[in-house]
C-alpha cells in the first residue's frame, strides 16, 4: 500500500510538470529560442539547423542570433552546404540579411495597403468568446486581437500578429456579434497564427520564419486598387498545417462552426 501511495505521488507530479502551458516568448531563454527557430525551420525546410554559443561552422549560417532574453546567447545555424560548390570559403550572410529585409518591407506594404482598404474601425472578440479560449490560447492577449474588414481582399482572412483582415465584413460581424459571436474553424486558425507569432517572437521573426514570398503581382494589384487572392501569398506549408490541426483540435474540443 505505500508503494502505491508514493508511485501515485509521483505520477502525480509529473503529470503536473508535464502539464505546464509553453512559456511566453518574454519568459523564454536565449535557447530555448533558438531551439523553437530551428525547430521549425527543420520542419519546413527539412534542413538541417542547430544550436550553437559560438559563431556558425563552416557550410553554416546564422538564422538568427538570440540574446536579449535570459541567459548565455545563443544562434541557430542552418545548413547552407547545398547552396554552394564545395571547395569555396564561408561566405557573407549580406545577401540573407538583404532578402530578410526586403521581405519584411514587402509583408509591411502588403499590410498597410490592406489596411488602407478596411471598412470602419477594428472589432474585437466579445467576452463570451474570450472565455471560451482562454484556456487554449492561454499565450496570447485576446483582447488584443483585431478583426478587420478590408475591401482589398477578394476572399479569405490572412493575420499580421495581432491583426486579422478578412475578405466578408459578415465573417466578422459573427464573430464579434456581442450577444450571440460565432466561433468558426477559420477563427480559430486565425488565432493558431497569432499565437505562433507570439511563440516566434514577435512580427519581425514571424514573417521571417513562415512567409516565403509575396509575389510582386499582389503588390501591384493593390496599388491599383483591386482585390487580391489570398492564396497567391505564399506560406510555409508547416505554418498552415500546424494552424490547421490547431485549429481542428479546439474546435473538437468547444465546437465551432465549419466555415
Amino acid at each position: 500500500m505505500r508503494l502505491w501511495h508514493i508511485s501515485t505521488i509521483c505520477l502525480a507530479l509529473f503529470c503536473l510538470d508535464n502539464s505546464q502551458a509553453e512559456p511566453k516568448p518574454e519568459h523564454r531563454s536565449n535557447r530555448q529560442l533558438a531551439v523553437t527557430l530551428c525547430n521549425d525551420y527543420r520542419v519546413s525546410n527539412r534542413l538541417p539547423c542547430f544550436v550553437s554559443r559560438k559563431e556558425c561552422p563552416r557550410g553554416f549560417e546564422i538564422i538568427e542570433h538570440f540574446s536579449d532574453s535570459t541567459g548565455p546567447s545563443f544562434s541557430a545555424c542552418r545548413d547552407m552546404r547545398h547552396e554552394r560548390p564545395s571547395g569555396l570559403g564561408r561566405s557573407s550572410n549580406n545577401s540573407v540579411k538583404a532578402d530578410k529585409r526586403q521581405l519584411l518591407k514587402q509583408f509591411s506594404r502588403l499590410v498597410s495597403k490592406v489596411d488602407k482598404h478596411r471598412s470602419g474601425p477594428s472589432s474585437y472578440l466579445p467576452k463570451a468568446s474570450r472565455d471560451k479560449l482562454a484556456l487554449f490560447f492561454s499565450g496570447i492577449d485576446l483582447t488584443s486581437i483585431e478583426l478587420i474588414h478590408s475591401k482589398a481582399l477578394a476572399n479569405g482572412c490572412f493575420t499580421d500578429c495581432r491583426q486579422m483582415f478578412c475578405a466578408s465584413k459578415d465573417q466578422v460581424d459573427a464573430w464579434t456579434n456581442p450577444q450571440n459571436p460565432v466561433l468558426s474553424l477559420q477563427l480559430l486558425h486565425q488565432l493558431a497564427h497569432a499565437e505562433r507569432c507570439e511563440i516566434q517572437g514577435g512580427r519581425e521573426r514571424f514573417v521571417q520564419a513562415w512567409v516565403r514570398q509575396i509575389p510582386e503581382e499582389i503588390l501591384t494589384a493593390l496599388e491599383a486598387g483591386n482585390p487580391i487572392d489570398i492564396d497567391k501569398i505564399h506560406f510555409a506549408m508547416f505554418m498552415e498545417s500546424h494552424a490547421e490541426t490547431r485549429a481542428e483540435s479546439i474546435c473538437r474540443r468547444v465546437g465551432c462552426l465549419r466555415d
